[in-house]
């Protein structure tokens, strides 16, 4: 059975509830590409990210994809739209070979009624996610680019980075594109930033990878 993070949803439930939500639902493998919840589908069911990673991405005005956050086995999706009951407000999506439980809302809802640590596991989720949205759009509006840059690689490195030696392997496959619309900024101006980090020693990066070289200065960069 994998080990989740204890800040994921399946992280923070004792054993015994862990194992009774794994009997939930119906399991389901998916593809690197497939979509697991679509933007403007109707909420009728949650899912429990098992393996894998996960991109969520929102459609903007002119209807290109944003990207808006990543998810990684242990984590929970789609429990906004069954909260408010309101249509799906992202599409998730598969970034690698995924397994997971899909629950339809009446099994959802009974999980939280008959176990108070899943209740209090999804509105910490809710409470994390909204707080992570406030935090974002407050640096998009007071802190210049690099300091964006540097604070969202820091949490991706936290949250699905692999230590190697004394580097850091950003564990989340995203294109300069995808990095620059979590930062809230351009394809050129991200380009820009990430030569300075590495000109100064900070990063390395490669096809679609980061290595973090000097944590001091990436924290350095981020507290500025």
């Amino acid at each position: 059975m994998p080990t989740w993070p204890r800040t994921s949803f399946l992280g923070q439930l004792s054993d015994d509830t862990r194992d009774a939500v794994l009997r939930l639902g119906t399991r389901r493998r998916h593809s690197a590409g497939e979509t697991i919840i679509q933007e403007g589908a109707p909420s009728s069911y949650a899912v429990i990210l098992l393996t894998g990673l996960y991109k969520v991405v929102g459609l903007t005005e002119d209807g290109r994809e944003a990207l808006l956050a990543v998810r990684i086995g242990g984590d929970l999706v789609g429990e906004l739209g069954l909260a408010d009951g309101e249509p799906r407000i992202a599409t998730v999506r598969a970034a690698s070979a995924a397994d997971v439980i899909r629950i339809g809302e009446r099994d959802y809802r009974a999980m939280l009624d008959t176990y108070s640590d899943a209740n209090k596991a999804v509105s910490k989720a809710m409470a994390d996610k909204l707080r992570s949205a406030s935090r974002r759009r407050v640096e998009f509006a007071t802190c210049p680019t690099p300091v964006r840059v540097a604070r969202v690689l820091q949490e991706l490195a936290e949250a699905h980075g692999v230590r190697r030696g004394s580097e850091i392997l950003v564990g989340v496959t995203l294109t300069q594109t995808e990095l620059a619309a979590l930062v809230g900024t351009t394809g050129p101006t991200i380009h820009r930033v990430l030569g300075e980090m590495r000109a100064n020693g900070i990063l390395a990066t490669g096809y679609r990878n980061i290595r973090v070289l000097d944590e001091e200065g990436l924290d350095e960069l981020a507290r500025m």
